[in-house]
Formats: C-alpha cells, structure tokens, sequence
C-alpha cells in the first residue's frame, strides 16, 4: 500500500488519533453519477482531475484529510446504495440488488433478447426488509441518524423498506426515486413553491424563491432574488437544519448525505453556468450546465463544514463539533455525462471507468492533512468501518447478517499503516444494454501489483489487466500471466462457492435448460 503525504510527514505509522472522539459523528456525502475525476481535487483522481470542473470545497477536504485513489462502488447507484446500507454484496439474500431495475435489459445498443444466451434472474430493487441496515445498527451504538436525499433502495411495493422504519429517525426525501424530475421548484396554483414529484414533497419547504436575506447570508448572486430554489440549495438548506437539529441533541450521529447532483436532468443554478461557461473547454468536458451542476453541490460541501464548525449559525464557533465530526466524500458509481479518461468506460460497467469513484475523508485533528493511499475500499466496506468508529458495543450477529466490508477505520486513525484488504469481487447475471453482460469480477493484489480478472459469460473468456500500469485496462494479459489469472479465478471460485445460509448468489440462466450458469470454470 502506498500512503504519503504532500506536506512530508514521515510515513513512520504517525496519527493524530489521540484526539479522535470515542464515537464520532459521521456525515457521508454520496455524489450521484459523479466520476472519478471529475472534480478540481488532485489527491484523490491521482492528478489527472479535470480544470474544467471548479470544487473548492472538495478540494478543501482533500488538502485536509485523507484521499484514497481506489475506492470501488458498484457500476451504477441501486447496487451501491443496498451495499452501502447492508455491508453486504449483491449475493447475499438481505441485499439482492444488482442493478437498477431488472436483469434483463435488453436494447439500446446491446446484445438482442433473440441473440443472448442466457437470461437474467430475478432480483430485488429494495434491500431486504429482513436486513440490519447500517442505520440500525449505529442507532443499536447510541447514534442518531438521518438520510437525506436520493435512496432508491426503499418502497419498492412494500413500506417497510422505507428508510423510517429501517433506522433513520430522519428522512428527508428518501423512497424509491432514482433520480430527481426536476431542478428547481415551481409556484403551483395554491401558491406554494415545491419540486413537483420530488422527495415525496420533503423539500418543498425548502423551496421558496430565492430572497434577498438567504443571498445575502450565503453570498450569493443579487440577480438570483425572486428566482426559483435549485434543488442544490434545498438539499443543503436541509442538511444545515439537521446537522443543527442532532448538534443540540447531545448524541452522536450518523447522516448520510446523498444528493440528487448530477443525475440528470443535468440543470445547474443559473449563476454557476455561466462561470463555467468563462472557463476554457476541452473536446471531453465542454459542458457547462454540468460543470455547474457539480459545482452546486461543491458548494454543500462548503455548507457542510460550516455547519460543523458553527451548528447554530450565530457566528460563535464555540458549539463547534468539527474535531468529534468524520465527513466522508464520494459517488454511487462512474460518470456518465463526461468521459472518464484514464479510465476506461462509464456507468454500468465493470471498467475502471464505471466502478472507480473518489473517496475523501475529513477528520480534524485526526486525519493528518494533504494524505494520501492507496488502499483499496469497496461501497460494502463503509458499514464495517462505521461499526468499528462506533466501538462495536452491538454488532448483527454473524449467522443473522454477515458483513463483507473490510473495515478501514484504522487506515483513518492511521493513514501509514500498510496492510492488505481482501479481494474486491463483482458478480453480475445479467444483462445492462451496452454496459454489461453476464460477468464475475475480482481486483486484488500480487507480488506487489493490482490485477484486475474478469470472466464474461457470453463469451466463456477471460481478460486479466494490470491496473497498476495499465489504468486503461488496454493491454489483456490472460494469456502471458496465466499464473496470476489462475490465482485470481482460484479466489473467485471460493468466493463464490462459499457457505452461509445468506450466501444465495444469483447466476445467469442458461436458455435451454433454465438452470443456473454457476460458477465460472477455474483456470
């Protein structure tokens, strides 16, 4: 593992952890669709961030906390979000959410229904109502909790996934949206402003035009009075509320941030647009209303610290929770509305492109600044990791709900420590236009490098890539490095073929017979 620090401390297993709070407050930012480097951070896009894209804020995070430049979510955000909420892979029974939507998407492009050979099994879009959500297990620890905004992975037919009755004393939005209908609030006929479809109408009391209070407190554009609230600003209007709401409450907390930026429709507030419209364009990142966009939800994260430094808002920071506050930044999945160069590919795929995304941590006083590693983290490791920051005084029982996740809050408390996670595995049986085919994945480390396997089904083959020195995934390698592919299919057969009463992975279904493809054949 590689850890350093820009500043030149000494990789001597150095923490700031003797301040850490006992039980911190945790705040994850989710991103929706937002690619790996496509922000104006360095640290965790390993330089290769775009300048198009302005993130001040992000970069405040980075250049004062810990940036990891392996961070693995699923390919798109359904999947994330139930692995993130259950800390486990899409295999075991209480998760089961592979894909937005079904297996089976056939069309746009992709292989025809006729041509492919097997079809996809049934699946899941909620995570199981069976399941001990991450929010319940913290509130098991002492937290308060809160989900705010995009969660995808609830109300699929059934209320009881819902986020209120799976642990979150707040919700403020979250159901089984995937995305947001519309950017910016509307006066309706009864004179009220709200996001129309949006939220199940929570942020329609954040939605009132903008005044000349609200852009004088946040310094924002004059021209803006009078016009309507860009979703952006409601969601960060909610996120203050709540951050001061559980900052009097005299627990810790765990909120978990998600932000409809940048799914589309890709609409950005008006005044950031045009900024982005002054900046000089490439052939891969020329849009603006996207640039803008992202620098919406910058503009929360700003918000954000703030709010930690300063919870009621009166300019007295001596409420201030920031040193017992761990913020965590990242995105459900690839980009899609922009290339992804040096990545390969975008959402939906199980290239680096559509399963690498940024990961910044913020701890002060905790984390040392301007650090970074490259520690691999999948979205399933979050869950074991807040367990751990809580102290672990109730953990789901082993034979009820098993975590996947690999916890990494010691490479938070220390960012020198060198260790190895386990393997990062993929399992996908069906079928994404395009995007995806019936497929296992595994990324892990050997004699000193990252190889990444991949088996597709269709075409009964493997692909092995360096991605340490081939971050492209350009040059295959199945056929000069057979000894490190065997080892790898080696771990994915025994990852699949595992033993638990949860372990219920799903396979492709092979058309004639309607049996289950199984595990892919070692090498």
């Amino acid at each position: 593992m590689l850890t350093r620090s820009i500043l030149g401390i000494a990789a001597t297993g150095m923490a700031l952890s003797a301040a850490a709070a006992p039980q911190p407050n945790i705040i994850t930012v989710m991103v929706d669709d937002l690619g790996w480097n496509h922000i104006s951070a360095p640290q965790p896009a390993m330089s290769t961030h775009v300048p198009f894209y302005k993130t001040p804020n992000i970069e405040r995070l980075a250049n004062n906390g810990l940036s990891f430049t392996h961070c693995y979510a699923q390919p798109n955000c359904a999947p994330t979000r139930a692995a993130m909420l259950s800390g486990q892979y899409p295999a075991r029974v209480n998760n089961n959410v592979y894909v937005v939507g079904h297996l089976n998407r056939y069309g746009r492009g992709g292989i025809s229904k006729e041509k492919a050979r097997f079809t996809g099994p049934e699946q899941s879009e909620d995570a199981g109502a069976a399941a001990i959500t991450v929010a319940e297990a913290l509130k098991r620890n002492g937290y308060a909790t809160a989900h705010i905004g995009k969660y995808h992975v609830g109300g699929h037919g059934t209320e009881e996934t819902m986020p209120e009755n799976v642990g979150f004393d707040i919700n403020i939005g979250g159901c089984r949206d995937g995305h947001q209908k519309t950017c910016f609030s509307k006066k309706q006929k009864d004179g009220k402003w709200s996001f129309k479809g949006v939220a199940m109408g929570h942020l329609d009391k954040y939605g009132a035009p903008y005044s000349a209070e609200y852009l004088k407190k946040r310094e924002l554009p004059s021209e803006l009075e009078g016009k309507p609230k860009h979703i952006c600003d409601a969601m960060g209007d909610a996120l203050e509320e709540t951050v001061r709401t559980f900052a009097a409450g005299g627990k810790p907390f765990y909120i978990q941030f998600h932000p409809y930026a940048v799914h589309g429709p890709v609409r950005s507030r008006p005044d950031l647009s045009a900024q982005a419209a002054t900046r000089k364009p490439t052939r891969e990142h020329s849009k603006t209303e996207y640039a803008g966009f992202i620098s919406g939800f910058d503009e929360n994260v700003g918000r954000l610290l703030a709010a930690i430094q300063d919870p009621n808002g009166d300019g007295n920071k001596d409420d201030s929770i920031e040193a017992d506050t761990l913020v965590l930044f990242t995105s459900d999945n690839g980009g899609t509305h922009a290339s992804n160069t040096p990545l390969r590919g975008k959402k939906g795929m199980f290239t680096e492109g559509g399963v690498r995304v940024p990961l910044i941590a913020y701890w002060k006083g905790v984390i040392p600044p301007n650090t970074i590693t490259d520690h691999m983290v999948h979205s399933v490791d979050f869950y074991a990791t807040y367990l751990d920051l809580a102290g672990r005084q109730w953990a789901p029982p082993e034979a009820e709900h098993p975590l996947d996740g690999d916890s990494f809050a010691d490479i938070l408390r220390d960012p020198f420590i060198e260790r190895k996670r386990q393997p990062i595995f993929f399992l996908f049986p069906g079928y994404m236009d395009t995007r995806a085919q019936p497929c296992v994945v595994a990324i892990d480390e050997v004699d000193g490098k990252r190889y990444k396997l991949h088996f597709t089904y269709e075409t009964n083959s493997w692909e092995l890539y360096c991605i340490t020195d081939d971050i492209g995934e350009e040059k295959n390698l199945i056929d000069s490095q057979h000894r490190i592919a065997a080892a790898l299919s080696a771990k994915i057969d025994a990852w699949l073929k595992q033993e638990h009463p949860t372990w219920k992975p799903k396979y492709p279904l092979k058309k004639d017979t309607g049996a289950p493809a199984g595990p892919p054949p070692r090498l």
